[in-house]
């Protein structure tokens, strides 16, 4: 998996029980503080032998990701710290429809999912960060535009309470920032959820959903950006 480098010690300690490899982002110096370590501002997989990844991170990408039969692609788009020109990579997907603010998806991206899947154009400009996809057709949000966007594509979708979300710097995070699947039925959350104000309804989520869930105790219930899979998980 792709995790953000602020990870706890007690998360890191989590993956090697859970025996999973990591590779930490590096940090987008063009971007704000609070969101330069999340890997879905710099990395978006197209499939899991395709990524684009941020251009000036590319080397990086390309020596950690050569093990695993991954091909980067260069993002076309460059980021700096000024809304919207953030957000190219944090595009949000499900089987068949891609989510994003009209204007603002990068060019490499785009390229190649306007041949697989349906655009959607919405005004949540952090389409990704603010959507826990827990399979291919069913995602978690707070925010109410995507939520209806969802549905009206006919994509399953859990509408739960915004806020209560770690992310110095900011008021709150998003929900799709504080984890991700590790495989068909499994979720890893980047801190403790049992710190989170709306737990009771998440937890509900996901057992209806028959989907196990870890996380760490040592801190908050946190958005470090989404974690992405390298290979395992929902698109096997």
């Amino acid at each position: 998996m792709i995790v953000s480098y602020k990870i706890s010690e007690d998360f890191e300690r989590l993956l090697s029980d859970l025996k999973i490899d990591i590779i930490k982002t590096l940090p987008i110096e063009e971007i704000d503080e609070p969101v330069k370590d999340h890997p879905d501002m710099a990395v978006h997989p197209i499939d899991y032998n395709k990524f684009v990844v941020y251009n000036k991170h590319r080397n990086y990408y390309g020596r950690k990701l050569k093990e695993y039969g991954v091909t980067i692609i260069p993002s076309s788009n460059e980021l700096n710290k000024f809304y919207p020109n953030d957000i190219a990579l944090n595009v949000s997907r499900t089987n068949d429809y891609y989510f994003y603010k009209e204007n603002s998806i990068d060019l490499s991206i785009e390229n190649y999912l306007k041949k697989i899947s349906k655009s959607v154009l919405v005004k949540q400009g952090y389409s990704k960060c603010s959507s826990l996809i827990i399979d291919k057709d069913t995602v978690i949000t707070s925010d109410k535009g995507l939520y209806k966007a969802y549905l009206n594509n006919g994509i399953k979708c859990y509408l739960i309470p915004f806020g209560d979300i770690l992310l110095p710097g900011y008021d709150t995070g998003f929900i799709g920032g504080c984890g991700g699947m590790i495989s068909d039925d499994e979720i890893l959350f980047y801190g403790n959820l049992e710190r989170y104000k709306y737990s009771k309804q998440l937890v509900e989520i996901l057992k209806s959903e028959n989907i196990k869930y870890y996380y760490p105790r040592d801190c908050e219930f946190v958005d470090l950006g989404s974690i992405i899979g390298i290979r395992g998980g929902i698109d096997d």
